[in-house]
């Protein structure tokens, strides 16, 4: 089941972003502005700050529910496949595992959807409860078809864009593959599937029919972190 909080935290993220997004691109232009019209975009600035502020503590307020942190314990893909809130918990982690991946592969700042993430989870359970082996494979798959990962409001677009988000959720799905202990570093993890990641970006193209040997590919890549 997915939680119902996760489109508010979307909603208030992406108010948060833009209004940010916004101030800052103004900023500079405004200076030259005269008088009276630099005035009143100074006050807009006031109340566009003063939500931020407001929506900043409203989504922290509602951002963790406390169930994907647990003192010792890592998430894997076993482990959520088997909770009854598995898309929900899937959902946090991938707004935080997703945004840090991302940010190893592009300059331009980006939105992580928790409901689209939590969609592409029960999505790709779907897909594979006949076979639970081939779930990596078809969440990879997901994710890249929901786009969960998505630009904040004026952005500048790049062609690297798809790029870095297909190797930010390559490394995410490698990170839930990954066997480990109490004494795992999530960081220092995350890092090392960022580092592998490339390595399946150029070999697959994603394409449906490349399950059985993407599946393999992650499996090995996670074996080896």
């Amino acid at each position: 089941m997915i939680s119902g909080t996760l489109p508010i935290k979307d909603l208030l993220r992406g108010l948060r972003s833009g209004m940010t997004a916004g101030r800052v691109a103004i900023d500079p232009l405004s200076r030259d502005f005269p008088g009276p019209l630099r005035d009143v975009v100074d006050g807009l600035d006031v109340i566009a700050t003063r939500l931020e502020a407001t929506t900043s503590r409203l989504a922290h307020s509602i951002l963790d529910d406390g169930a994907t942190s647990r003192k010792g314990y890592g998430w894997t893909l076993q482990t959520l496949a088997m909770h009854p809130n598995g898309a929900t918990i899937f959902a946090q982690l991938a707004y935080g595992a997703l945004g840090a991946a991302y940010s190893r592969f592009a300059q331009q700042p980006a939105l992580v959807s928790e409901t689209l993430a939590a969609q592409a989870f029960q999505a790709a359970m779907s897909a594979t409860s006949a076979d639970r082996s081939a779930l990596p494979a078809e969440l990879l798959g997901q994710l890249i078809s929901t786009e969960v990962i998505r630009s904040v409001p004026l952005a500048t677009l790049s062609h690297q864009k798809d790029d870095s988000a297909i190797l930010a959720y390559t490394a995410f799905v490698i990170l839930l593959c990954v066997e480990r202990d109490s004494e795992s570093e999530e960081t220092d993890l995350l890092d090392l599937c960022c580092d592998t990641a490339p390595l399946i970006a150029r070999k697959f193209r994603f394409d449906p029919d490349e399950r059985s040997a993407l599946r393999a590919a992650i499996a090995d890549c996670a074996r080896l972190i």
